[in-house]
């Protein structure tokens, strides 16, 4: 039952408050999760025409032997932005920012994402560094070595043009964004849930969003950490990939990986969450084994880290090393397979209504099927030594990628266009749509298994005639424009249908989920009354939509005199406080300026100038900090709000706060960089005869020792001073606070003096050893300045008064330099690891 309307006075005055500005500059800086999923929905539709582009004219110039439409440079050019377009600025943008930002807080009955303004942010710098990666391709000097950039070919000697440079450093770009995305669904998933939605209540699409979050968190900094030795290598003469200076080029192979294929999984979990949401509305019954298909979209992520050396079977691994890997990928077939019995039994179950987005899921299916089944083969070592870069992997790809990530997306834009819009699509131009791209989408891509069987390699750009390969390419070709039909009817269907498709009311497919409840499309808070929720499906518990409109009835509205929204514990979704949140700020958009303007300096070696644009960065973050937020009214404000008692009303509990929770992911994050670091130190150690170079001078025991050991004293006054805040002392706090940040200070100093008397003595080009040993110094180094950033920003916070606001950031404070800590002590085994 739908929850009523609350009083028309309450109505307006919910309305003032969260009313966003009007017009261009309302949009630009929005911090709504609604228009900045619409955002994120329009700017990757661009990036996916872009790429569908890309992939016509490749597909063109493959249509027959010897063709000549573009040459062997272009078309490096075109299959490298093509993947790096789908996969970067299309499928997870599209997946995560566009659905997931829409949906997730509608979903868990929240009024917005935990942080409004880094939502923002991470979509700006998401249109930021797809701008960067194309302003390449414009100029001719697009990335241009596959979305993999394998060295040594990805290096200056061989590849001395900026479309490298493009790549890498548009990547890391990309995944400051990815990154930040990460975090706020984590966050916004943990804390932002609705009294009574305990993690076993949660819907299904956001257990495969949390899982995607979870997984981008962990597999982000290999690949980060991939790329700055790259460019450091192309740049400024580092030796990471140089075999002749003990370097490796497989090391990049190994951290790329160690993101790729967890990357396969990031892709379609949110296609997961997606079928899981839309198959029970349409077979009109709960998910069959809900538990074990939340567990296995966890398990889907987690077991894809173990599985990244399936990508290198043909480098010469030892035999061990390859059965270990290729048992990794068979296990990783059990999570999946779950969902697929699943998926199916709750449609033979129940009573199906093969609508349009119904009929999307089943193909689907289909195409996840065939893509997993082409993939085990994988594991059969022999047959992917001989299979490896020809066209089946290739088919095995699109399979997987498009069949089953992007096919979710199309289903998902029917399913909830009508609560976007308050409108229904055209169902027969749906389901005619749908056929065109299933015909499309397997005329295209199964017979690249025929072809790569055959022996046609990837990355070919023409071959010659009487191979074999001709008709199966001329085959995929039309495929390929058949597929570009479904898509164009598609995007006519909606477009037609936003302005000409009949009202739908609220809940056109009496949907289970708690969007289903509010209005089409929804208001500015989403909900006027926080839903109560006992089950994962609420749309569908007729007795608690019924309360909500009897707490309405008794004008009850939720939290009506504020931007603010609840929030609750993490496992049992009790109620702990309420926050408050920004409203439109344009603070985002200008730091993703500076940040956009600071990637292009770098790749034209202007680092003087890209210094200045950091520092006009960091006024812009200091701007952004200057108003913050109000102080949140407490736990038991929510008492009358969502008549669920506030586990703040227990001295026993104590939740933390979102701030603490953004904190430690950041942290993880971080951790998960200087592992990568230290793995690659290590990598590099256990397969280079001599560790150091004889000519390398050994590192000093006893300063670092000392200083690491000093640093560790910090956090006993840190952790002085958060007791002292908490009980309200707060002259006490500063000067403790005040204290520790005097020793960071000095240890940041003295270390600083020891890097820059290391490089009189030997210089990062002189071997893998030195270039590995700077890197590992300056990453803990830059942590420790980081932290004197946060300690700064403190003092000058705690100078004037404590809040509930400023108490949080201390504890998170506190927590950082827990970890940085904890990271300097491995950072010291590591650097003096040759002496041990």
């Amino acid at each position: 039952m739908a929850v009523a309307a609350p009083p028309r006075s309450e109505l307006e005055r919910l309305e003032r408050v969260w009313l966003p500005r009007p017009g261009i500059l309302g949009w630009l800086t929005t911090v709504d999760h609604k228009r900045i999923g619409l955002l994120y929905l329009a700017a990757t539709s661009v990036f996916f025409c872009a790429g569908g582009v890309e992939a016509l004219i490749m597909r063109t110039q493959l249509a027959e032997p010897n063709e000549r439409l573009v040459g062997p440079s272009t078309y490096d050019e075109l299959f490298t932005t093509h993947a790096v377009t789908m996969i970067f600025l299309f499928v997870i943008p599209m997946s995560t920012g566009a659905f997931g930002n829409y949906l997730v807080p509608l979903m868990i009955g929240a009024r917005d994402m935990a942080f409004p303004r880094l939502n923002a942010l991470s979509f700006w710098l998401f249109v930021g560094s797809g701008c960067f990666i194309y302003t390449g391709l414009f100029m001719g000097a697009g990335p241009n070595a596959g979305w993999f950039d394998y060295v040594p070919l990805a290096l200056r000697q061989y590849d001395p043009g900026p479309g490298v440079d493009f790549y890498a450093l548009g990547l890391i770009f990309n995944g400051l964004s990815s990154l930040g995305a990460a975090t706020n669904f984590i966050v916004t998933i943990f804390k932002l849930r609705a009294p009574g939605m305990s993690l076993n209540r949660m819907p299904l699409f956001c257990f495969a969003n949390l899982a995607a979050s979870l997984a981008l968190v962990i597999a982000l900094p290999p690949l980060t950490v991939d790329l700055v030795f790259l460019e450091l290598e192309r740049k400024l003469g580092f030796q990471f990939f140089n075999y002749a200076r003990g370097g490796l080029p497989l090391l990049w192979q190994n951290l790329f990986w160690i993101f790729g294929h967890p990357e396969v999984y990031i892709i379609v979990l949110p296609a997961f969450g997606i079928a899981t949401s839309i198959i029970p509305t349409f077979a009109q019954r709960r998910m069959l084994a809900f538990p074990l298909v939340a567990l296995a979209e966890l398990l889907v992520a987690f077991i894809g880290f173990g599985v990244w050396a399936h990508h290198m079977f043909a480098t010469g691994l030892p035999t061990t090393t390859l059965v270990f890997f290729a048992a990794a990928s068979m296990m990783v077939v059990i999570p999946s397979t779950i969902q697929v019995f699943a998926w199916t039994l709750t449609v033979v179950s129940g009573r199906p209504v093969f609508k349009a987005p119904l009929l999307f899921m089943g193909g689907f299916i289909v195409f996840f099927v065939i893509g997993g089944l082409s993939g085990i083969m994988f594991t059969a070592i022999p047959f992917d030594q001989a299979a490896t870069d020809t066209y089946f992997v290739v088919a095995h790809l699109h399979f997987v990628i498009f069949g089953a990530a992007v096919f979710p997306l199309l289903g998902g834009l029917y399913y909830w266009f009508p609560k976007v819009t308050g409108r229904m699509y055209h169902e027969r131009w749906a389901v005619a749509s749908f056929w065109l791209t299933a015909v499309g989408t397997f005329t295209t891509f199964f017979p690249m298994h025929i072809v790569g069987l055959l022996g046609m390699t990837r990355r070919v750009y023409t071959y010659e005639a009487g191979l074999g390969w001709g008709i199966y390419n001329l085959i995929e070709t039309v495929g390929g424009f058949i597929l570009a039909s479904g898509v164009l009817l598609i995007a006519s269907n909606l477009l037609w249908s936003l302005r000409r498709g009949e009202p739908c009311g609220r809940d056109p497919f009496f949907g289970g989920t708690l969007e289903w409840t509010i209005p089409s499309p929804p208001p500015h808070y989403n909900f006027a009354v926080i839903p109560r929720v006992t089950s994962a499906y609420p749309n569908w518990d007729r007795a608690d939509r019924e309360i909500d409109e009897r707490r309405l009835d008794r004008d009850e509205p939720s939290l009506p005199d504020g931007h603010r929204t609840p929030s609750s514990t993490v496992r049992d979704g009790l109620p702990d406080e309420v926050l408050a949140m920004p409203s439109e700020s344009p603070w985002p958009v200008l730091v993703a300026l500076c940040v956009s303007a600071i990637f292009a300096l770098l790749l034209t070696s202007h680092y003087d100038a890209a210094g200045v644009a950091a520092c006009f960065a960091g006024l812009m973050v200091v701007g952004w900090h200057a108003d913050e937020p109000e102080d949140a009214t407490g736990g038991e404000g929510l008492l009358s709000a969502g008549g669920v008692a506030s586990s703040r009303s227990s001295p026993e509990r104590h939740a933390r706060a979102n701030g603490w929770w953004g904190m430690a992911i950041f942290a993880a994050s971080e951790t998960a960089l200087i592992g990568s670091i230290v793995g690659s130190y290590f990598y590099l150690r256990f397969n280079t005869s001599h560790w150091p170079p004889p000519d390398t001078p050994k590192p000093t025991l006893l300063a670092p020792l000392v200083l690491t050991a000093v640093l560790a004293t910090t956090i006993v006054p840190f952790r002085a001073a958060l007791g002292s805040a908490r009980r309200g002392e707060r002259g006490r706090a500063l000067t403790l606070v005040g204290l520790a940040t005097c020793i960071q200070a000095a240890y940041l100093g003295v270390q600083i003096h020891l890097f820059t008397g290391d490089l009189t003595r030997f210089t990062p080009q002189q071997s893998a050893y030195a270039s590995v040993y700077y890197v590992l110094l300056g990453a803990a180094h830059a942590h420790v300045a980081i932290g004197l950033l946060f300690d700064l920003w403190l003092l000058v916070r705690l100078s004037s008064r404590l809040t509930p606001y400023r108490l949080i950031a201390l504890d998170a404070i506190c927590f950082y330099w827990t970890v940085v800590v904890a990271i300097t002590v491995v950072v010291l085994i590591t650097e003096l690891s040759p002496r041990i």
